[in-house]
């Protein structure tokens, strides 16, 4: 993949990590044992081999530093969920959103996360998992602003939610909310703190050893 309008460090270090978690999915995937695609669906108290999801996303963010300039800031995500034992999952979540006006200015912006790592879900015999997560990698800025215009730098998260079963094959991320903490050039602190909102549905794959 490659991200016009950024120089070259920007997107190399954008291509490397989105590679990287492609990689570490596709791994642990590869790890993960499911029954034969003839025997897909899963039955009452299965666990899934894989979850897909397509989520909306909701940012409060913050603009100007040492201040919080707060915004509102709207976009959609998805990734997916490889399952072990234990409760133990790996993740990988990509999510986008944007605002623009911001504070009543011509300033216009876009948000890009990149971000995988272990989540741990509380699974009992009801259809609602509660579950926690610590995720890491980058966060891409796009902006008009010249100060901040294509900028990226590493990201952290931490968060949780609750997920309900719908069916066999699908099932309703109620909600997760996770605070973001970003290292993006701004001109004086480098530093973003960002509360993000989400909700969706996501598909079951393969019921796991």
């Amino acid at each position: 993949m490659r991200f016009k309008g950024l120089n070259k460090t920007i997107a190399a270090m954008l291509d490397s990590l989105i590679a990287a978690l492609i990689l570490l999915g596709l791994t642990a995937a590869a790890g993960a044992q499911a029954k034969p695609a003839t025997q897909f669906g899963l039955d009452p108290g299965q666990i899934a081999a894989m979850e897909i999801g397509v989520d909306y996303a909701y940012f409060h963010a913050n603009a100007p530093p040492k201040q919080c300039g707060c915004f509102s800031m709207e976009g959609v995500g998805g990734g997916f969920a490889v399952n072990g034992t234990h409760g133990l999952s790996l993740v990988v979540d990509i999510a986008t959103a944007n605002a623009t006006h911001i504070d009543s200015t011509p300033q216009n912006i876009r948000i890009v996360n990149f971000l995988g790592g272990p989540r741990y879900s509380y699974r009992t015999h009801s259809r609602f998992t509660p579950y926690v997560q610590a995720l890491f990698g980058g966060s891409l800025e796009l902006s008009n602003y010249a100060v901040v215009q294509n900028k990226a730098g590493f990201a952290v998260s931490g968060g949780g939610g609750v997920n309900r079963t719908l069916g066999k094959y699908i099932g309703w991320k109620i909600v997760e909310a996770d605070y973001i903490h970003s290292q993006i050039y701004n001109g004086l602190n480098n530093r973003q703190n960002d509360l993000r909102l989400t909700t969706g549905v996501y598909f079951r794959l393969g019921p796991r050893e």
